[in-house]
């Protein structure tokens, strides 16, 4: 039978080796944390081995530098001699190709070479296509012919290392504003010689370099090759220029695989897509390139969520393969659920940045360590931080689920609420054999999160939600609506667990007047209520979030923040991304200012000890969240002996990832 997704699952020959689909793993966490942080060796391996086993048709390791000298990268701590394909770093590097190829997939080592924007690394200093000192004050060297020739020789000897390690291929990074592409762009390559001017000159050097890279794995290994379409900031490198440069490495490259941007401006530059952007966004620029060449193939990555999204894309010939990035922590079983007709049970990306927390860039951030201070700042760079998936809580490294107990018996467990939290505990407790009852006292299903279904940019984190529900109700548990817990509910139930999912509820502080605004969850359920001109009292990631979907409506909106930066307790891309989009839609933003009182038409500030007031139609606070401590005080008292414990926002307020991951180890630890 033919399957639903017909271009997706039609395999490919390239170099003798067949793809047996279109999905292509892509790189998501470098190939040398392995050596560097030495406890998630096994992490990292168990991540691109569950992305084999899920079924896509080739998967790649992360990035590694090609030298421990000019061309060193971040966290680069342990340097390999790629002459020495013996020893133990040998062993630990082929493992990844060991693994990957036990189920079944083609793999791939991928390397790199930051040119100009390489780590500095004394007595070292970074080489470039000019010379020039960088804003950290490092300065970096322009290339001549030996130092050229110094890097091939590199490339070559990652090369061949690859091939012994038994890889099927190399990916080489030659976007994100590494060496390739800082000779391609104009923005960065500003020579006079043979290596720079037209593009036949600026791609001399990327030709040398690809031509190093087939010597060293051989005729028969595939060369993919990581590019940006753009640049992305002004007088950068543009689609125009990608598409000239692929029609000059045409043929000596076997995938052309676009991506987009610079690394050290993420957001800005549009290479790692955030919920605020529409999915597949790199597909016309792959597009373009490919109507360019006739004898590579190109692939595509930026927010690829949806086998519907890949058929289609490879369907109008856009693409030849569609990379996944996040979407494989949050579930490496893609591939083999769309094959099945199981695309429903696909745990889809919301691109909530959890697993790459990214770099703070947005120019109102101050350092996120001065912000938090070192401790609470490593703890979200951490590499162990990363890597954790917000909706698949078996993730994360440090996390080996065969170290939780067996369960001894079939247990039975009342899970009360049916937020994330609770919903996800039903479901992990049916799938370690347990019987749950989960009661919601509402009349229907997903708490909080029922604010996505009106909420125009969190269509991802609605699907999330109704996939939650759905799983719910087909996994066998029992599911009661409008069902409190009461003396004679527990008689019934007889449980032997009591999983308490209650949630919270909205700070509500004494502010004068503050009876008279709307909570800011609220305003979902109640646009029909809220004027055209609105102040919006807490500037925190809610308030922010709900900022920017009154302003989608068309209102006009003002957000008045306490602290000296909105959304404070969010970092990196995300908080990017939400800044870019509240400034886009023309938010108003006041900081350090603090609420005096609401009033009918609008409300009072005091702002460096000055009074002032702000006209609004409508008022609204976002004050935080508090935990619903006295409905679970009811509940314990009413559980007597049996035991109890608290997921989500009811133990301790914090985001929807925080919720399900207490759900699933609250089940986990039920034996």
């Amino acid at each position: 039978m033919q399957p639903k997704y017909p271009h997706v699952f039609s395999p490919i020959t390239i170099r003798g080796k067949t793809y047996k689909n279109r999905l292509i793993a892509a790189p998501t966490m470098f190939a040398h944390s392995i050596f560097t942080i030495p406890p998630m060796k096994e992490n990292v391996y168990r991540m691109v081995e569950k992305r084999a086993r899920g079924g896509f048709a080739a998967v790649s390791t992360g990035e590694h530098p090609i030298n421990a000298e000019e061309g060193t990268a971040l966290f680069y701590e342990h340097p390999i001699d790629f002459t020495r394909t013996e020893g133990p770093d040998f062993e630990a590097i082929k493992e990844y190709a060991d693994r990957i190829k036990k189920q079944g997939a083609l793999c791939y080592f991928e390397f790199c070479h930051e040119g100009a924007q390489a780590e500095h690394n004394p007595p070292y200093s970074p080489w470039g296509p000019d010379g020039y000192v960088r804003e950290d004050g490092v300065e970096v060297k322009a290339l001549d012919l030996p130092m050229m020739e110094k890097i091939c020789k590199d490339f070559y000897n990652i090369s061949h290392y690859a091939k012994a390690c038994g890889f099927d291929g190399i990916l080489l990074h030659g976007g994100h504003g590494f060496i390739i592409q800082q000779f391609v762009s104009p923005w960065t390559n500003h020579r006079a010689d043979e290596f720079g001017g037209s593009m036949a000159n600026r791609a001399r050097f990327p030709k040398m370099i690809l031509d190093a890279c087939r010597r060293g794995i051989g005729e028969d290994g595939i060369i993919e090759f990581r590019f940006s379409a753009e640049d992305g900031v002004p007088g950068g490198m543009t689609i125009d220029d990608t598409v000239e440069f692929g029609k000059e490495i045409d043929g000596l490259v076997d995938i052309i695989h676009i991506s987009n941007g610079l690394k050290w401006a993420g957001n800005q530059t549009k290479t790692f897509s955030s919920f605020l952007e529409p999915h597949g966004l790199n597909v016309e620029y792959a597009a373009r390139v490919k109507a360019a060449v006739t004898k590579s193939k190109v692939a595509v990555i930026g927010g690829f969520n949806s086998p519907e999204l890949c058929e289609e894309v490879l369907a109008a010939g856009k693409a030849d393969f569609i990379e996944l990035g996040r979407q494989c922590f949050a579930d490496p079983d893609f591939p083999n659920k769309a094959l099945n007709g199981q695309e429903d049970q696909i745990r889809r990306c919301v691109r909530c940045f959890q697993c790459y927390p990214g770099f703070c860039e947005h120019p109102t951030d101050i350092p996120l360590f001065e912000k938090l201070g070192p401790e609470e700042a490593g703890k979200i760079y951490s590499p162990f931080a990363m890597g954790r998936c917000a909706i698949n809580p078996d993730s994360g490294f440090g996390w080996y689920p065969e170290t939780m107990p067996e369960p001894q018996g079939s247990r039975k467990v009342l899970i009360v609420g049916g937020g994330p939290g609770g919903l996800q505990c039903a479901i992990t407790c049916a799938q370690r054999g347990h019987k749950a009852v989960l009661v919601e006292k509402a009349g229907c299903l997903g708490g909080t999160m029922n604010f996505t279904d009106t909420d125009g940019d969190k269509v991802d984190l609605r699907n999330f939600k109704n996939l939650l529900i759905r799983e719910a109700g087909q996994c066998g548990a029992d599911l009661r609506l409008n069902t409190q817990v009461t003396r004679e509910l527990l008689d019934e139930v007889k449980p032997d667990v009591i999983i308490i999912a209650v949630g919270g509820y909205p700070a509500v502080p004494p502010i004068p007047g503050i009876d008279g605004a709307m909570d800011a969850l609220s305003v979902y359920q109640s646009m029909d209520k809220v004027g055209h001109k609105v102040v919006l009292v807490g500037g925190g990631l809610v308030g922010c979030e709900v900022g920017l979907h009154l302003a989608s409506s068309g209102r006009d909106v003002t957000v008045v923040e306490l602290q000296a930066m909105m959304a404070p307790e969010t970092f990196g891309y995300y908080r990017n991304a939400l800044l870019t989009a509240m400034d886009a839609r023309g938010i108003h933003q006041v900081l350090g200012a603090r609420c005096l009182g609401f009033e009918k038409d609008g409300v009072k500030i005091e702002k460096e000890g000055q009074e002032s007031f702000i006209p609004a139609d409508t008022c609204v606070f976002s004050m935080g969240m508090k935990p619903h401590a006295d409905v679970v005080e009811k509940l314990r008292a009413l559980a007597g002996d049996i035991p109890v414990k608290l997921v989500g926002d009811c133990l301790q307020v914090g985001k929807m990832g925080d919720a399900v991951r207490g759900g699933y180890m609250a089940a986990m630890e039920i034996v």
